[in-house]
């Protein structure tokens, strides 16, 4: 097992955190809605930026994205597939 993050981990991880602070800032836009209804704009930004963005990153797909974590690439088997090269043991 490597320890050390691949670049695709680091992304995704990156995509994570970005989708979740979407969705922090989605429930903050909805609370501020229902708090002050009428008075102020700034729910309404809120809830329209965010739903933007969680919609656009649910929906785009991206060329070295496309393959999720389970699915491995002809280039590199998993640890399952590999075949001992030596035949003592």
């Amino acid at each position: 097992m490597d320890d050390a993050a691949s670049a695709a981990d680091i992304a995704a991880l990156g995509r994570t955190i970005r989708r979740c602070t979407a969705v922090l800032v989605l429930t903050i836009g909805i609370h501020l809605l229902a708090i002050t209804p009428g008075e102020s704009d700034w729910g309404l930004a809120l809830v329209t930026l965010a739903g933007f963005y969680l919609f656009a990153s649910l929906t785009s797909v991206d060329g070295e994205g496309a393959e999720t974590d389970g699915e491995e690439t002809d280039d590199e088997p998993g640890e399952a597939s590999r075949v001992r090269s030596d035949p003592g043991g």
